[in-house]
């Protein structure tokens, strides 16, 4: 694992890509606008914020991404194996029960939440790969 903030940036850019193409409408982007009830009008209205909205995902992304390699760097994790197997742990701990507040208390459908969660399960793993490079 390197220790210069390249791998951390590449990550946060992979997330982003990642993002990118599955709420992308061509994708899972119609289904994530029907289970989260918005419409195309507000995601009009919206788009006006979208570099706010890209700046902030990108920090959220490097905050993410950071504490993934410094999990990796406590852990002695050095192989693609091993950091992949921690991100799996991680989503499953962490991820699928604290995304399941969607599911249980704003009522969201369970192919929102399954959505949500697989998105974080392929992040995961693509950012833990990028990290152990």
């Amino acid at each position: 694992m390197q220790e210069s903030g390249w791998p951390v940036i590449a990550a946060a850019i992979s997330a982003l890509l990642i993002g990118a193409v599955w709420y992308h409408p061509r994708v899972f982007g119609s289904l994530w606008m029907q289970g989260s009830g918005m419409t195309p009008e507000m995601a009009e209205r919206g788009a006006r914020y979208r570099h706010v909205h890209f700046i902030l995902g990108f920090i959220a992304a490097l905050v993410a991404a950071d504490v993934l390699r410094l999990l990796l760097r406590s852990l002695e994790i050095r192989d693609a194996f091993g950091a992949m197997h921690l991100a799996l742990l991680i989503w499953i701990g962490f991820v699928v029960p604290v995304s399941a507040g969607a599911l249980l208390w704003e009522h969201r459908s369970v192919k929102f939440y399954v959505l949500n969660i697989c998105y974080w399960l392929v992040t995961l793993i693509v950012m833990s790969y990028v990290l152990v490079l």
